[in-house]
């Protein structure tokens, strides 16, 4: 069973959320986290869509992280049960997005969301206007340079 327990909400489907969640995005639940947004995220979705809908979509889940007893059946079983089922498919894509871009349907969930989102990790930058990259950052070659 690759689910584990987290401790600070009440809620089996959190747990369910945040592994998922991990399994889709390439970041641990820790890095999730501390992004001070996946209990926001959660409640977020839950006023955002039918709670039946979520329910599904996390039960759905629930069966494939722990039917999986490796990576690569995970990511197989994930391409084939969520990424390909219509009835799956849009709240997957909306929660890639959501933890990439701090945006659901298009609109950022709260301010934090556009300062936290995961691209700025993956691009190795910071997200312009709201966090700057530090002292003399500009001394320092962009990650992957040529130059």
């Amino acid at each position: 069973m690759i689910i584990n327990k987290i401790f600070n909400v009440d809620d089996y489907y959190y747990d369910v959320f945040m592994a998922i969640s991990e399994s889709l995005t390439g970041f641990s639940v820790n890095e999730l986290q501390s992004t001070g947004l996946a209990e926001i995220y959660y409640k977020y979705i839950l006023n955002q869509i039918e709670t039946a809908t979520f329910i599904e979509f996390l039960n759905i889940s629930k069966n494939v992280l722990e039917n999986s007893a490796s990576q690569d059946q995970l990511k197989i079983a994930i391409t084939a049960e969520i990424i390909a089922n219509p009835a799956t498919q849009e709240i997957a894509q909306s929660l890639i997005t959501l933890w990439y871009m701090g945006t659901w349907e298009g609109a950022y969930v709260n301010d934090r969301s556009y300062k936290e989102g995961l691209v700025w990790t993956v691009m190795h930058a910071h997200p312009p206007g709201a966090k700057q990259p530090g002292f003399k950052s500009w001394e320092t070659k962009p990650v992957n340079s040529n130059s």
